[in-house]
């Protein structure tokens, strides 16, 4: 007779096995990312009954009526303005905005909308910053890139979040002035924006004349911003195989800020991905010198840079 074809699950159960051995395990600072993660609308979508009525219902939409006074005003006016000094034909064809709209939005604040007013910042909503990143996306998609990028990156908010008092005393009033414009550093040429994953970046703990740093080699590409940021958050898989760390602070994804003459930094050459003139280019560096106090949070945060951990 015909032999029975095997059955589905052994099949398929073979070849999850054989997949699990492949991959590599989850790191700690992964199961921490899935663990503050939630299911919402993309769970009706793969159970095939999407519904858009309960997509509003769970998640209304942010009007106008919902910013202040002070955000509704920077919308009509400083937005307005920046869009009426900005051609898109000419910042595609000259592949950068033109400086009188680069002083423009360092003076009015336009990279400082998520700073807090106590260190000089706009201290505007999310809601606010998505509005006004909508009205110059109308205009100039470039400028909505350069403007995006200093208002979620960071390391601005990252620095309000899990700064040191003296890294946040330091860094967050140059970056509300416009002083210094920062990038974060987070893709290479192996990996994409994934904490995660960061082939190719990591840093090793070691001991320099009785002081503990780290010495990191790194290197990452399309940085938007890259060519004109004065300060760069370098994300590292920090290692500690000589355990100096002694329990304060762990191993993991760390973030470095390095301002732009640090000694080994390499910022450059410019890309120009898809020919689109917003800024952007590589961070790298060989068997660099960080201070324990150059990296997020200074020791007792390593591994805790963004939280996650």
């Amino acid at each position: 007779g015909v032999s029975a074809a095997p059955s589905r699950p052994f099949v398929t159960n073979m070849a999850y096995k054989m997949a699990k051995g492949m991959m590599p395990k989850i790191s700690d600072t992964e199961r921490t990312a899935l663990a503050c993660g939630t299911v919402g609308f993309d769970k009706d979508i793969f159970a095939g009954n999407p519904s858009l009525a309960s997509l509003v219902e769970k998640y209304p939409l942010a009007g106008l009526d919902q910013l202040s006074d002070e955000e509704k005003s920077f919308l009509d006016n400083e937005c307005n303005h920046l869009c009426s000094i900005i051609d898109d034909y000419s910042v595609v064809q000259n592949a950068d905005l033109p400086p009188e709209a680069w002083d423009y939005m360092r003076k009015e604040g336009f990279f400082a909308m998520k700073i807090p007013k106590e260190w000089g910042g706009k201290g505007f909503s999310t809601a606010a910053v998505s509005a006004v990143l909508c009205k110059l996306g109308s205009r100039c998609s470039d400028a909505n890139a350069t403007v995006a990028v200093p208002n979620s990156l960071g390391p601005g908010e990252l620095l309000v979040r899990y700064g040191t008092p003296e890294q946040q005393q330091y860094f967050l009033p140059r970056l509300a002035s416009g002083q210094l414009i920062p990038c974060f550093g987070l893709t290479g040429p192996h990996s994409g924006s994934d904490a995660t994953s960061l082939i190719g970046s990591y840093g090793v703990v070691e001991e320099r004349d009785g002081v503990l740093g780290v010495v990191a080699t790194f290197r990452k590409r399309y940085i938007t911003l890259a060519p004109v940021a004065g300060v760069v958050g370098v994300g590292l898989d920090l290692r500690d195989p000589n355990g100096l760390l002694k329990g304060k602070g762990t191993e993991g994804f760390t973030v470095a800020l390095l301002e732009r003459d640090h000694e080994g930094l390499r910022m450059g050459p410019r890309h120009v991905p898809l020919t689109s003139a917003f800024m952007n280019g590589t961070v790298e560096g060989d068997d660099v010198w960080i201070p324990m106090d150059h990296l997020l949070g200074g020791q007792v945060r390593l591994s805790l840079g963004l939280g996650l951990g």
